[in-house]
């Protein structure tokens, strides 16, 4: 809700219209402070540097208004309304457009270089105001009504004023909003008509502190010099306030980390401390005593001690950036490296030096040391990642390659080799992984006879592809010189079994159809019985008692069974990827899962017929494939393809 609150610029204008109110009467028209005590004008740099023009408007209004509410001169108010403006405009420009080695961010006393950034701020605000008093007071002389100490050398207590309360509520203001998170002003743009480089108005604000301070001191008063000293002072006020951002403005809103807690907690330990001892500190009344009145006495007491907190301050934030700040953001920094991909592969992500910090034996240091090893025990792992990923990226290139061949092996010329030929054929292999073990095949044995095999070797990757190859290899080889379907798988299994180190087997379906007869002579070893549809009917499991798989024992006998097709008869091979893939629910799809499917399209062609199994079987398993899938169709079409 605040945070919405104050992203609206008519809110922040009441804020800080109702805060300045609220501060003028209480120091203004209650007993309290003092004739050298306004502590109300120390929030115009802090709105100013907050909240922008808005802040700065707010607060100079309610000055105005309450001012004319007390009787002063209303020309001598509109003056001290653009002084205060001019003061807010000249904090928020200083805040953001100077001291701009590091990266801008809205006010925040996170550092020792933005304290000492606030800190020359405040002093610099508080001589330009003290020139302006000076300026309007000379300039017109019913400012006394605003400006009661209209004496040269009191003059400089509105100075003290500024710098003291600049301090006190800088502090308060600043330091709550960023621990709320609380949204301040960010320059979006600015009116500029003037572009000089702000270290030449730096030039004039060290000559005009050169002789202001000797000034001051000795109490000299020339007036053609004082003249120069406001005109000149005037000039650089309006050229700062108008002149451009130079520096790109990336400001943004953070909450305080534990250690800026830390800091914060300890400033306002001192400021308690400060206010406690205030009457207590009568150093200066000593050395003064004869000179000053008991008000003004009681303000310088406070500048040194608001001005020895701030130094305080800087001296304790430097001790805590230097043992722990610095150490923890080096160390969140170098774990950042770790999630940044830009920085992830950079050699130079990780070469901070955490040295610096192993000098003193305290926790920060031990937990750095940690770190340290931690570091190396990251650098030795990723020099192992990296040669593990080029060792996967190897294999997974001779796996591709390893694919390709086997893409290269398995045939697809369907329409080729029937073409004119009394029988259609269609097949389809998708390995699990980029290599497998499943395979199809189909060759002329001689003018009349053709073969058709499937198969499926037990294991997957390289070795189960070479075995494959080797088998489709003796298959078709031998089945030229064997006689008989049987003879072809008693050799094919002893050759096999030679070198077979592996252990590796292959169940395995043989057909070999006589084009002009249709009689078909098959081996099955140790394969899934197929499916065949006859005489136009549904497709039914052609079983039959199965032999031994090849390459598990030499020597072993194989039957060889015969059946004849019929014009318009199709035989369906297949594999185990097919009827034993599982959705993880419904168990196995299933040889009747299959039967019922391709009896739903018996009559279609072949390549549609698998091409429905195909989504039939991904819809069971919600398109996960555990097992190479292998289908092989045939459809003998006898003499009518003669005709």
């Amino acid at each position: 809700m605040l945070k919405r609150l104050f992203k609206d610029k008519k809110f922040i204008f009441i804020f800080t219209f109702i805060v300045e109110s609220i501060l003028y009467y209480f120091f203004e028209h209650l007993p309290i402070g003092g004739e050298y005590i306004v502590p109300d004008v120390g929030v115009a740099p802090v709105f100013g540097m907050m909240f922008g023009p808005v802040g700065g408007f707010g607060q100079a209004l309610a000055s105005l208004v309450w001012e004319l509410y007390d009787g002063m001169d209303p020309i001598a108010s509109l003056i001290d309304f653009a002084i205060m403006f001019a003061i807010s405009i000249a904090a928020y420009k200083l805040w953001y457009a100077t001291f701009t080695k590091r990266t801008i961010n809205t006010p925040k006393f996170d550092s020792s270089y933005n304290v000492f950034k606030f800190l020359i701020i405040t002093l610099f605000i508080s001589v330009i105001y003290w020139a302006l008093i000076h300026i309007s007071l000379e300039a017109y002389s019913p400012m006394w009504t605003v400006y009661p100490l209209s004496t040269i050398i009191n003059r400089t207590s509105y100075a003290l004023n500024m710098f003291s309360f600049t301090l006190i509520f800088g502090l308060a203001f600043i330091s709550i909003f960023n621990i709320l998170g609380l949204p301040m002003k960010v320059p979006e743009g600015w009116f500029n008509i003037i572009d000089i480089e702000n270290k030449y108005l730096l030039i004039i604000f060290i000559v005009l502190m050169a002789y202001l301070i000797p000034v001051q001191i000795f109490s000299i008063d020339n007036d053609i010099t004082d003249n120069i000293f406001f005109a000149l002072t005037i000039i650089m006020v309006i050229l700062f306030c108008l002149n451009k951002f130079r520096a790109k403005i990336e400001a943004r809103i953070v909450k305080y980390s534990a250690i800026e807690k830390i800091i914060l907690f300890f400033l306002i330990v001192l400021s308690i401390i400060l206010f406690i001892l205030f009457d207590e500190i009568t150093l200066i009344s000593f050395v003064f005593a004869t000179n000053f009145e008991g008000h003004r006495l009681e303000l310088m007491n406070l500048t040194i001690g608001s001005a020895l907190m701030i130094l305080f301050c800087i001296l304790h934030i430097h001790y805590v950036e230097k043992t722990m700040t610095n150490p923890i953001y080096d160390l969140i920094s170098s774990v950042n490296n770790y999630t940044d991909n830009k920085k992830f592969n950079s050699s130079e992500k990780f070469n901070i030096d955490f040295e610096k910090y192993l000098k003193n034996n305290d926790d920060m240091s031990r937990l750095v040391e940690s770190f340290i090893s931690l570091n190396k025990n990251i650098r030795n792992n990723l020099d192992n990642l990296k040669r593990t990923t080029a060792e996967k990226e190897k294999i997974e290139t001779e796996f591709k390659i390893a694919s390709n061949i086997q893409a290269g092996m398995i045939k697809t010329d369907f329409d080729e080799f029937s073409n004119g030929r009394p029988f259609e054929i269609y097949g389809l292999m998708e390995p699990a992984k980029e290599v497998g073990g499943d395979f199809y095949d189909y060759f002329n044995i001689d003018e009349e006879n053709i073969a058709f095999v499937i198969g499926d070797v037990n294991g997957k990757g390289v070795p189960a592809t070479l075995f494959m190859v080797k088998t489709m290899q003796l298959i078709e080889n031998h089945s030229k010189f064997d006689s008989t379907s049987e003879k072809l798988f008693e050799n094919v299994n002893n050759l096999s079994c030679i070198r077979n180190d592996e252990g590796l087997s292959v169940s395995s379906w043989f057909g070999k159809l006589n084009l002009n007869s249709g009689k078909l002579s098959f081996v099955n070893a140790g394969h899934y019985p197929p499916l065949i549809r006859q005489n136009n009917k549904d497709f039914e499991y052609l079983k039959v008692q199965p032999d031994v798989v090849l390459g598990m024992e030499e020597n072993v006998p194989y039957n060889e069974y015969e059946i004849n097709l019929t014009p318009g008869d199709i035989i369906f091979l297949y594999t185990d990827g097919l009827t034993e893939a599982n959705d993880n629910y419904e168990g196995f799809y299933g040889e009747n899962r299959l039967q019922k499917t391709i009896n739903a399209h018996k009559d279609e062609k072949l390549e549609k017929i698998i091409a429905n199994i195909k989504d039939d079987l991904y819809q069971f398993c919600n398109y996960n494939q555990f097992d190479d899938i292998t289908m092989l169709i045939i459809k003998y079409n006898g003499c009518e393809s003669n005709e």
